[in-house]
């Protein structure tokens, strides 16, 4: 298969701009493949720098790495895992991002005020943040990691691409500056994700023949189903790229079988950008991006999880200046992969062998603890004709089923799923079936088949659906 760059325009003749992630992503490529113990080494010297910046210039960071008597010039003892140097650091919550935000600012007097940007999240979880973002560092850094995913997997950035994402509808002619600078000129051509029904989505995508297309998990699964179902079949499609949501084998396996086509996903949160990409060589594993951040998995008491026992993401973002975000909990759960040297695809970059989504991906059960709960659309379809579903858990502990399906379900039809929820579940209480006309997914495009609320069961602002008249 083509590889994003051959033949490039000699460097000379590129914009500064284009030459800079061009060489960034050199040496991002050089660091894949290096002794996972140059890596470290290498990781270290980030994060101790990254230490010293939010201890000089940001009052929050400076009275946290105080308290926890962590002194940034300390070097790496031999052997010593990288996150030792952070261990003792309290874990940074959303909540005290949200209401520490300007405290976390770290101006450093070579960073002008135009050079900052901020980055808002979509409240998926309940509670949006902002987050600042010094560009001449980040949007380099951004663009040379999605430059080497695309290499990685193969993409040929002279060919079309379809981006349906919550964005504006466009025709553009190219993929963006970089790939312009380089004479790619693959057209992208860009549909809003929330403002078109999937029908029309799959219906506009089957009239362009490309072979790639950038969207979230959720959509690629409801497209392939229409697909199956009778809906139109895109032809050349090789690739869905899909972000901001759990890849499951489910949606692989529809995915390929719709379209012919396989997942290749990016793990991404908008606080810190680019996490891990998935493994070329390897469809259900993800190299973490260690030169741009680290990457921890906690268990409930904070110490590091071995291989194959989920656990909490803490992400450090090694070169986030503006607002340091420093062992940081995104709210979601994966877990290491039990791997060593260097992986089929040739890297060396750690392993992550499963994501399993957000915390509230997960049931609270009456003792307090989490369950994974992770069901897929054959759960369902093999007792009725079900097309979409979402589970809501209320904070007084309620759970409840909306379906959407083709038909009115029968009483025994609506006991079958709730004792199908009751094994998957593993909730002693017996779920709430309430079938709609259509599933209320609110504005955000982020879509959770399980989602956990703070309002107790027919509060204001609890519903979830619009419920079938009659």
């Amino acid at each position: 298969m083509s590889q994003t760059t051959t033949n490039p325009p000699a460097e000379g003749d590129l914009p500064a701009a284009a030459t800079r992630i061009l060489n960034l992503a050199a040496q991002l490529d050089a660091f894949e493949r290096l002794p996972a113990a140059e890596q470290e080494r290498r990781q270290a010297n980030s994060l101790r720098a990254l230490l010293r910046h939010a201890r000089d210039f940001s009052p929050f960071w400076r009275d946290r790495l105080a308290a926890a008597a962590i002194d940034p010039d300390r070097p790496l003892r031999e052997g010593e895992p990288v996150p030792e140097l952070i261990r003792d650091l309290p874990v940074l919550t959303r909540a005290e991002l949200q209401e520490q935000g300007v405290a976390l600012r770290a101006r450093a007097p070579w960073m002008a005020e135009e050079g900052i940007s901020v980055a808002r999240t979509s409240g998926s979880t309940g509670r949006p943040v902002a987050v600042e973002r010094y560009l001449p560092m980040h949007r380099p850094l951004y663009t040379a990691l999605g430059f080497l995913d695309n290499r990685w997997h193969g993409r040929d950035s002279r060919r079309p691409i379809a981006n349906v994402r919550d964005g504006s509808d466009a025709v553009l002619p190219v993929w963006g500056p970089l790939y312009d600078a380089l004479g790619h000129r693959g057209t992208a051509h860009c549909r809003n994700m929330i403002e078109h029904a999937p029908e029309d989505i799959l219906a506009w995508l089957a009239g362009l023949d490309v072979p790639y297309m950038v969207t979230s998990p959720i959509l690629a699964l409801r497209l392939a189903e229409l697909s199956l179902a009778g809906g139109p079949r895109p032809v050349g499609l090789e690739q869905l790229i899909t972000f901001g949501e759990t890849v499951t084998l489910e949606s692989r396996a529809r995915v390929r079988d719709a379209f012919g086509a396989r997942i290749t996903d990016r793990y991404s949160c908008e606080e810190v950008g680019w996490i891990a990409f998935q493994c070329p060589a390897h469809e259900q594993r993800y190299h973490a991006l260690s030169a741009s951040v680290l990457v921890e998995i906690l268990d409930g008491a904070g110490r590091p999880c071995p291989p194959g026992q989920p656990g909490r993401v803490v992400l450090t973002a090694l070169h986030g200046l503006a607002m340091p975000l420093i062992r940081y909990e995104i709210g979601d759960y994966a877990e290491w992969a039990d791997s060593a040297g260097t992986c089929a695809c040739g890297r060396t970059l750690p392993v992550i062998g499963a994501l399993h989504g957000r915390e509230r991906s997960f049931i609270r059960l009456p003792d307090g603890s989490l369950r994974l709960a992770r069901l897929t659309g054959e759960y369902w379809r093999a007792i009725a004709p079900v097309r979409d579903y979402r589970v809501v858990q209320y904070s007084d502990g309620q759970i409840e089923a909306f379906v959407e399906a083709e038909r009115k379900l029968a009483p025994e039809e609506a006991d079958s799923l709730r004792a199908m929820l009751a094994r998957v579940l593993g909730h002693p209480v017996p779920a709430i079936i309430t079938q709609t006309a259509r599933i209320d997914w609110g504005h955000c495009w982020k879509r959770q088949d399980i989602t956990r609320i703070d309002t107790p069961r027919g509060a204001a602002g609890a519903t979830a659906a619009t419920a079938v008249p009659g």
